[in-house]
């Protein structure tokens, strides 16, 4: 089993070059807001009910499927405080004879501005420039987590490129 373990800030293009690389690699896609949507659901965003829940919702799917030897692409917002979750999922697939594979997304921040007050981020995304702003006080843009194999610069590269080359990286053509 892998997971690709797609991080970034918001923005830089995480469920898009996912949805690009489910489509060539035949890879499942466990986007992370389908977590934090069930969870908002049930608790007031942010509260320590809700980033348990969040976590344990993820940490309950990547076991099922590093147990079911299901491949997955998974998004991740990485920040200050995700190292502990980051190792925790991490474990759970290793565990379970899985591989991580670390891949990092990043944009100038002047092509993150553009990319949050697009239309078809309303509703469920951050799609203001003051939460961008709010959301980015928490982000260390230059932070790579440990063991990362490829890093991205989506500012110009295209989705299906990005796609490109993380599955050439992992060994896996078209479907």
């Amino acid at each position: 089993m892998k997971l690709i373990f797609l991080y970034g800030a918001p923005g830089t293009g995480k469920l898009t070059v996912a949805r690009e690389l489910a489509v060539l690699t035949g890879f499942r896609l466990f986007h992370n807001h389908l977590t934090v949507d069930l969870a908002k659901t049930l608790f007031d965003f942010g509260t320590p009910e809700y980033l348990e829940y969040v976590r344990s919702l993820r940490a309950e799917a990547l076991a099922r499927a590093a147990k079911s030897n299901i491949n997955l692409i998974f998004t991740f917002w990485y920040s200050k405080e995700s190292e502990v979750s980051v190792t925790r999922y991490q474990r759970i697939i290793e565990e379970n004879g899985g591989e991580v594979v670390f891949i990092k997304l990043f944009c100038l921040p002047e092509i993150l501005e553009q990319r949050v007050l697009n239309p078809e981020r309303k509703n469920w995304k951050i799609s203001s420039l003051s939460g961008l702003k709010a959301a980015l006080e928490d982000t260390d843009l230059s932070a790579v987590i440990a063991g990362t194999k490829l890093v991205l610069d989506t500012s110009v590269l295209e989705p299906s490129l990005a796609a490109a080359e993380i599955a050439a990286l992992i060994g896996i053509g078209t479907k």
